[in-house]
């Protein structure tokens, strides 16, 4: 009689990434589908979760221990909580107790969308003159929930060959922000790394027809 082989799999880890607004949850949404990042779950925070940083960090804690994730991040644009870089460091021992990492934009998560385009020569506290630049860049483009929902459906896919770029120019923009806040301008170098470690390389075979 033979011998059952016992399975050794290990289980996937588990991503978790609360975001503080609808639009954002919507492009990390696409993201997820169009990388098959399948145990990574995004999620909105309900409007009363995401009135202020803490209120986020405590909202995003209770579904990690919920969902029993392997990590879990907070994304929020300084301006979706009403925040700034010196609330921001206080609030990085309290983050860490809930076991919670920030993922956060400074000023605006469409810091995000302007670092595809290349990189700020100096830091930016308003990216009130960029937005035209991306207009121009992303015909259509607006940063709402309906844009994401119909023009902007494909949205992360028509970005995602500048994936790399951007990345290495958050890092050197961050060299920037640094030594005018003392604080970096956004952690998704940081997230991009978790997410390679946990849900692996972006799988990006499927999509090909989409890209125009």
């Amino acid at each position: 009689m033979k011998t059952r082989k016992k399975n050794t799999t290990e289980p996937k880890r588990m991503l978790l990434l609360v975001c503080a607004t609808e639009a954002e949850a919507l492009y990390f949404s696409q993201m997820r589908k169009d990388c098959r990042y399948v145990n990574l779950t995004v999620l909105q925070a309900p409007e009363g979760s995401a009135k202020d940083l803490q209120s986020l960090l405590d909202w995003t804690g209770r579904q990690r221990s919920k969902g029993r994730f392997d990590s879990a991040w907070a994304l929020f644009g300084f301006d979706d909580v009403s925040t700034d870089a010196d609330s921001v460091k206080s609030m990085e021992e309290y983050a860490e107790k809930k076991k919670v990492r920030m993922l956060y934009f400074n000023p605006s998560f469409e810091l995000w969308f302007i670092l595809h385009l290349g990189a700020p020569t100096a830091f930016m506290s308003d990216i009130t003159p960029f937005k035209d630049k991306l207009k121009t860049a992303i015909p259509g483009y607006e940063f709402t929930p309906e844009y994401f929902l119909t023009n902007g459906l494909n949205l992360h896919i028509k970005l995602f060959p500048r994936h790399s770029a951007a990345d290495l120019n958050a890092r050197n923009y961050n060299s920037l922000a640094l030594s005018a806040t003392g604080l970096k301008a956004t952690t998704m170098p940081d997230f991009n790394e978790n997410l390679t470690e946990i849900c692996g390389l972006a799988d990006m075979s499927h999509n090909q027809k989409v890209r125009r």
